[in-house]
């Protein structure tokens, strides 16, 4: 009787627990909803970051995930200038200015303007030059400069042509398209006679802004594409022009030139005065003598 009572007893535990078994739920294989993708976001950005830290890339998030932007550089268009003050002896000056002018003709520099002012007994000699030199000429000349005197002062500056360059370029192109589209149009043989007139005004107002515009782009060329160089030429001060006794050398210096700038003073007042004194004279002598006659009829 107990042997029984023992299995069904254990009967009924196993019935019991397959059915506790049988009564649990199944977790369905259904998509990832948006809570589970938020969760695992952060797993997916770990992820990117440790791939770019093994690949030796130095990138944030956004230069992976963003495409790289265009970092093309615009072409700048500086103009360069360069100022210079050579001092020379006042009687070598003419050979240096001379070697200059020389020494720019070899190096096809473009030359703007050269004055030379010999001495004279009161201004000592001068000279300026004014040229444009290609820039891999530049450190040539100037070299050539310094060996032709002593240079005083060297000054740069640089000034940016770039939106006048960009915007005379635009003005270019779209004056050359429409004057191109105003040509075509008077080939219309169907066109009429006023309408032909009109377009071959416009087409000439065309062609003459579009002829400036072009010269103007050729002058932001010469002034980008060579280099300017401007020199002064000054003449050195002697000894007694630099020393202590340099006012009262100056003084004795120009002394004569004071006194004879006074004397011809006198000879222009005195030469202004005779054609006055040579009619007042017999004016005042001939009033006198009338004078003196009603003088006496009165008495």
């Amino acid at each position: 009787m107990r042997i029984i009572f023992l299995v069904v007893a254990m009967q009924f535990l196993l019935t019991a627990c397959g059915q506790h078994s049988a009564n649990l739920p199944q977790a369905p294989e259904a998509a990832p909803t948006p809570a589970s993708m938020s969760r695992t976001m952060p797993k997916m950005v770990a992820d990117v970051q440790n791939a770019a830290e093994q690949g030796g890339a130095e990138q944030s998030l956004t230069e992976i995930t963003e495409p790289a932007k265009n970092t093309d550089a615009v072409k700048k268009y500086i103009a360069l200038r360069h100022h210079l003050q050579i001092e020379t002896p006042a009687e070598k000056m003419q050979a240096a200015f001379d070697a200059a002018v020389q020494h720019c003709e070899a190096l096809n520099c473009q030359m703007l303007s050269a004055n030379y002012n010999k001495e004279t007994p009161y201004n000592p000699p001068s000279a300026s030059l004014s040229v444009r030199v290609p820039p891999r000429n530049v450190e040539i000349f100037l070299t050539g400069l310094a060996k032709n005197g002593e240079v005083l002062q060297h000054s740069r500056d640089s000034e940016d042509k770039t939106n006048q360059v960009v915007d005379a370029d635009a003005r270019i192109k779209n004056l050359t398209e429409l004057r191109d589209r105003l040509r075509l149009m008077l080939t219309d043989k169907s066109a009429k006679f006023k309408d032909i007139i009109d377009v071959e005004r416009e087409l000439a107002n065309t062609q003459s802004q579009l002829d400036s515009m072009v010269s103007m782009r050729k002058i932001l060329s010469q002034e980008t594409d060579l280099v300017a160089v401007n020199i002064d030429f000054t003449a050195a001060q002697g000894i007694t022009e630099q020393g202590f006794f340099a006012p009262v050398a100056r003084a004795l210096k120009d002394a004569g030139r004071v006194m004879m700038e006074s004397f011809g003073a006198v000879i222009t007042f005195v030469m202004s005065a005779i054609p006055w004194l040579l009619i007042g004279i017999p004016i005042i002598w001939l009033a006198r003598r009338y004078w003196a006659k009603i003088k006496t009829k009165l008495m």
